[in-house]
């Protein structure tokens, strides 16, 4: 058997897109209720590492120190957007729902042990055994929320927001050339695997 040494540029907005995408479509293919929201509280928690894994390549691009910078995320984001001119972007809808993606990311994998009140409707004909397995399936407040279309919504705006900065952004080191234009950024961090040497 032959060792092959291989360098990677590994992007883990494409690893971590591909679990999502994946989750989405078997969300979609699933009959039963706790099958949907497995895969889509799956889907939903890798749709926003990869929202913020793509963030963190584009803003590698114009910062070779990105990685170290201690910005809290919303300023982070609005200085990449500010380096790919969308200067508004953070109250864009795609921002939105991706900022929502990333506070049901962050309460799923901070979650915190508190009382709360949930008003549920039992039907006349349930039993004590039903409503015994009714009141214990009902899930804590992070993960309520969770739906398909919610989910679909989510992987929709990490796609739109990759295409708006590549729309928009333009590699550094072509911006003011004298022999050439400006050229956009076509970097595809969801889709595009990285190079691969050997």
């Amino acid at each position: 058997m032959k060792k092959l040494t291989v360098k990677i540029e590994a992007r883990s907005a494409y690893d971590c897109f591909r679990v999502a995408t994946t989750s989405l479509e078997l969300a979609r293919r699933a009959e039963e209720d706790w099958e949907i929201d497995h895969h889509c509280i799956t889907g939903i928690t890798f749709t926003a590492f990869s929202i913020e894994a793509m963030l963190n390549h584009f803003g590698k691009i114009y910062d070779q120190n990105w990685n170290k910078l201690k910005l809290d995320r919303k300023n982070l984001h609005r200085k990449l957007f500010n380096e790919v001119n969308l200067t508004n972007y953070l109250g864009s809808k795609n921002y939105q729902l991706a900022k929502k993606c990333f506070e049901m990311r962050d309460a799923f994998a901070h979650g915190k042990t508190v009382m709360e009140s949930v008003e549920v409707e039992l039907s006349d004909d349930f039993d004590n055994e039903e409503t015994v397995r009714q009141m214990t399936s009902i899930p804590s407040a992070s993960f309520r929320n969770t739906n398909y279309l919610l989910f679909k919504s989510f992987v929709a705006a990490a796609r739109e927001i990759e295409r708006d900065i590549q729309a928009n952004g333009f590699y550094p080191d072509t911006v003011n050339h004298p022999l050439y234009e400006p050229q956009h950024l076509r970097e595809c961090p969801l889709n595009v695997t990285g190079i691969r040497m050997w």
